[in-house]
């Protein structure tokens, strides 16, 4: 969900404005007419983007840092009071969101990589953000996924405010504990559901059910890596890398099983079977599969009018290369998938995160070591 902001954060950044406007237009150009222009630059790893009311940015690097960029500036100096974070391979900073009265309670929740190379975990924490921008204060733990294992792979670590107040925990399989994502008794390969606090909701589709965690809202993914919400149908959509092929695009329901690894459309990264099935009863399909994959990250819905023809649709960033890396538009009609476009085909960049700024256009975050954060701007 695109975290709400207020009228006047929006005035402030009128088109091609305001705080994290950039000085020039790349020399990016898609075929479609599309244009890239050039915000911030100099990030490692840049992970997921957050908008303050004040039209400043505040974006994680995977590298275990948490930036700002104000005035089409990076600020050279990272957010104080930040975690330690376990930073290998995929592991470090990842998700971030504003508390849906951040204007009135300064407080973020970020979603990080915690322990070492033999045990190691997805871990969110939430602070106070400083009124300047330059330090995260009273930070707690709120959430410590049980999945704990070795090596810096599969976190998920999305974060994302449902309408009632509750956040969603995206998490992954751990790789090598992909059986787990059946289990109802850990949280390898789940998505959960905890109040602002860290405390269980009432409502949740396992609370009171033996041997389960009633944190756990959704279980049977693989790498839950984008989350969005549509507040016109009250549809829920997340993605997940595949293995080799078989990403996928679902509509999350409460208490479901998505089926991994029990149903999957891609196989091992050698080739190798990990089970001939695609469908099984009780076991949800996906609305939209990729084979090849094509490493989705990051999604947003978008609900401004900036491009015509694309309100309330989907983007989801992709990262594979050469072919896969793009933005894929997924054409929604009253919450259901209708089609999907690639788009910024040309251009070499795979995309990690992907937001609706609060002047109506789309922010891309490259997934580069030398990272860089773009506005897409239409054609005339």
């Amino acid at each position: 969900m695109r975290i709400a902001l207020t009228a006047a954060s929006v005035l402030g950044l009128a088109a091609c404005g305001g705080a994290v406007a950039s000085g020039d237009e790349s020399d990016n150009a898609s075929s479609s007419g599309l244009t890239l222009e050039t915000v911030a630059e100099g990030l490692e790893f840049p992970w997921s983007m957050a908008f303050l009311p004040s039209g400043e940015m505040l974006v994680t690097e995977r590298e275990g840092r948490l930036r700002i960029v104000r005035d089409g500036e990076l600020d050279p100096t990272p957010v104080s009071g930040t975690p330690e974070a376990y930073v290998a391979n995929q592991g470090g900073y990842l998700g971030l969101a504003l508390d849906p009265a951040f204007d009135t309670n300064r407080l973020l929740y970020l979603a990080y990589s915690k322990g070492d190379d033999d045990a190691n975990h997805t871990s969110v924490v939430r602070g106070r953000l400083s009124e300047d921008g330059a330090s995260l204060t009273d930070v707690e733990t709120i959430f410590e996924a049980d999945a704990v294992k070795p090596r810096g792979v599969h976190f998920g670590g999305r974060l994302m405010f449902l309408p009632d107040g509750s956040l969603l925990v995206t998490l992954g399989d751990g790789f090598m504990r992909m059986d787990d994502a059946q289990s109802l008794e850990n949280h390898f390969g789940k998505i959960v559901r905890i109040m602002p606090d860290g405390t269980t909701p009432d409502d949740n589709p396992f609370v009171g059910q033996e041997g389960a965690d009633p944190k756990i809202y959704t279980l049977g993914h693989r790498n839950v890596q984008g989350i969005a919400y549509d507040d016109e149908t009250g549809t829920l959509f997340a993605h997940e890398h595949g293995p080799k092929g078989g990403d996928e695009l679902n509509v999350i329901e409460p208490g479901t099983n998505y089926g991994w690894p029990e149903i999957t459309y891609g196989v091992n990264y050698d080739g190798t079977i990990i089970t001939n099935r695609t469908k099984k009863e009780g076991l949800a399909q996906p609305v939209e599969k990729w084979v090849p994959s094509i490493a989705p990250s990051g999604m947003t819905r978008y609900t401004g009018d900036q491009y015509p023809g694309w309100t309330g649709d989907l983007f989801i960033g992709a990262m594979n290369g050469p072919r896969g890396q793009k933005l894929v538009r997924i054409d929604l009609e009253d919450g259901a998938v209708v089609g999907q476009e690639a788009l910024l085909t040309e251009e070499g960049y795979g995309y990690r995160d992907v937001a609706e700024g609060p002047d109506g256009y789309l922010y891309l975050a490259t997934a580069d070591l030398d990272g860089a954060i773009f506005r897409l701007k239409p054609g005339e």
